[in-house]
């Protein structure tokens, strides 16, 4: 079923390692899964939607600690690879197997570990180059394409715990690949870490809080497309895959990325007016348009957080911790605002949003990279 968007893939030409592309396309398909499970587990387990909603708190827990303890205590090694693959398969097949929500739980934030680890890998290996930055980034979209219809058909007709033995499954594609991968950044020296500089940090914060804001809405999209707008599940499945879609340019885009908080700006939008507005047509236009944003605003915050900093491979780790961080409370403060109203939902979420990216363009209007030292010190 995933023939398609990796024959596209290739096609394009990623100059990342077999292993790290695989990894990440894996772990991709995963993290796609978690606004379908939040209906998928409610019917299964008897909860209600916005208590379901912190699986994907506990997952993102998981990556959260990885993502930011692997890079501060292990280097980017295809051990580590391998681990994260084995992790992934352990932790699914429990989750396709376990029979209390508890339980799931547990099994999802060990998910997450694997994701983070894969994470790490990925963003270390093409950090601070603009072209592999690309390469990475648009293996996300590409295969939320044709994933979200699979994903929403599997749990349609065979429930989550298939859904999750699947996912198992499909951690042996990078598997096969880890004696083979041979990575870059597994050859740095390692050095001592240091801190960011302040301009920096504050391009973390407003990671964080665009992942925090994009989150606790973005993870209740399916069930706002099923429930307020009255979209069928395939509808809203084929949503989501226009949204992976419309996020293959912006992705791939290889040039300089101006603006990344012009982008941000959209995106927190588009936020207020998918959970507020809920007619189809807002819909339909909100979802797509959210993922091109969303993938023109991060890589070029990675971009300018790479500028910004003496020390831009150390923070590859901290970018993905943060945004991590983020997402980890996004659905928690989401299902809280939810469940007062979804307009509370669009203007809470999106708010957060429009403030990071405030703060993402002051720091490119008015920090540059020539005079780092002098203004914000040193790392």
């Amino acid at each position: 079923m995933l023939q398609a968007p990796v024959r596209l893939l290739y096609t394009l030409r990623p100059n990342i390692p077999a292993g790290v592309f695989a990894a990440t396309a894996v772990s991709t398909i995963v993290f796609t899964a978690t606004p379908f499970l939040v209906n998928g587990v409610a019917d299964e387990f008897d909860i209600d939607v916005e208590t379901v909603g912190i699986i994907s708190t506990f997952q993102l827990a998981g990556f959260m600690i990885a993502s930011w303890g692997a890079g501060r205590f292990f280097r980017p090694r295809r051990r580590m690879m391998l681990i994260a693959a084995i992790v992934g398969i352990v932790a699914n097949l429990v989750s396709g197997l376990t029979p209390s929500f508890s339980m799931l739980l547990g099994a999802r934030f060990v998910s997450g570990i694997s994701l983070g680890l894969i994470a790490w890998i990925s963003w270390a290996e093409v950090f601070g180059d603009a072209e592999r930055v690309g390469d990475v980034a648009v293996i996300g979209p590409i295969v939320g394409t044709v994933a979200s219809p699979i994903i929403a058909a599997v749990i349609d007709t065979s429930g989550t715990d298939w859904l999750f033995i699947g996912f198992a499954a499909l951690y042996l594609w990078p598997l096969a690949f880890v004696r083979s991968t041979h990575l870059d950044a597994a050859k740095r020296p390692p050095r001592q870490r240091h801190r960011p500089t302040r301009a920096a940090a504050a391009i973390l914060v407003a990671l964080g809080l665009n992942t925090f804001g994009g989150s606790a809405v973005f993870v209740f999209a399916a069930s706002i497309g099923a429930d307020l707008v009255g979209l069928s599940p395939v509808l809203v499945s084929l949503a989501f895959s226009a949204n992976a879609l419309a996020s293959i340019p912006s992705a791939r885009f290889r040039g300089q990325r101006q603006l990344p908080g012009m982008w941000m700006g959209i995106t927190g939008i588009l936020a207020v007016l998918l959970a507020s507005v809920t007619v189809a047509p807002v819909y339909w236009i909100a979802l797509p348009l959210w993922g091109f944003s969303f993938w023109m605003a991060v890589p070029g915050a990675f971009s300018l957080l790479a500028e910004r900093s003496h020390y831009p491979d150390e923070r590859a780790g901290d970018a993905q911790a943060i945004m991590a961080l983020g997402r980890v409370f996004g659905p928690l403060y989401g299902g809280l605002l939810y469940s007062i109203s979804p307009t509370a939902l669009g203007v809470g979420g999106g708010g957060v949003i429009l403030i990071a990216a405030i703060a993402m363009l002051y720091i490119e209007w008015r920090i540059h990279p020539e005079v780092i030292g002098d203004l914000v010190g040193t790392e």
